[in-house]
């Protein structure tokens, strides 16, 4: 059964320093990557104007150097 998500993880927290690797129990599926700046996995949403996917909780950017480094994500 899939963890029931509450008001607590929706919560808009932003590290100001950006996590350098994701922890080693955390599972994540085939669409979901660490968001460095959440600290929790998140499924990345295309944003309509800009064209690049964005997180939901802080909308940093794909393309942004820290995420790319914690998920190993540089194609």
């Amino acid at each position: 059964m899939d963890k029931q998500i509450d008001m607590f993880d929706t919560i808009n927290t932003r590290n100001e320093t950006p996590d350098k690797e994701m922890p080693e129990s955390v599972n994540l599926t085939k669409k979901q990557r660490w968001c460095p700046y959440c600290s929790k996995p998140v499924v990345f949403i295309r944003d309509k104007v800009s064209g690049v996917k964005r997180c939901p909780y802080c909308n940093i950017s794909e393309k942004d150097y820290n995420v790319k480094m914690v998920n190993n994500n540089w194609l």
